[in-house]
């Protein structure tokens, strides 16, 4: 297993505005039959935090982000959280991606993230942070930079 920290990505309302007008620097296209907003920055800087972190799939895209999302951002094929049971709690992805980080230090992008996944991140022993863009304008550089910040004081 890998000794570097996790960087679990969801897709919408992250990688892909969910807005009909998406910001500056994107452009519209389309993936697997959705339409997709999609930035060159985000290219850009996944790919510089490749050396840096193993980055998964935490989106309920699952494998097809590996088919259609990867290779648009010229991701190798990624790990994948798979979320096979109920979507009870406020944040419902936490109880997978608890599992599947384990004691790994972790960072979650993610903009469905609520108190109990804050709890959950403050209370776990490893280095956790999360990232919780918002769902219209989707991750920005200014998280980029706080996400380089943390994986360099590792």
């Amino acid at each position: 297993m890998s000794a570097k920290p996790l960087l679990l990505l969801d897709i919408d309302g992250v990688l892909n505005p969910t807005t009909s007008s998406p910001p500056p620097g994107y452009r519209t296209t389309e993936v697997a039959g959705y339409r997709f907003h999609m930035s060159d920055m985000h290219r850009d800087r996944l790919g510089r935090l490749l050396p840096s972190a193993d980055i998964v799939w935490a989106t309920t895209w699952e494998h097809a982000a590996n088919e259609s999302i990867g290779p648009a951002l010229g991701l190798p094929n990624c790990p994948v959280v798979r979320f096979t049971g109920n979507r009870e709690s406020d944040t419902w992805k936490l109880p997978y991606v608890e599992r599947y980080a384990g004691e790994r230090p972790l960072v979650w992008v993610e903009d469905n993230l609520f108190s109990d996944a804050h709890h959950w991140a403050n209370e776990r022993p490893s280095p956790t942070l999360l990232v919780q863009p918002s769902g219209a304008v989707g991750l920005t550089t200014q998280h980029f930079d706080e996400i380089d910040t943390f994986l360099t004081q590792l």
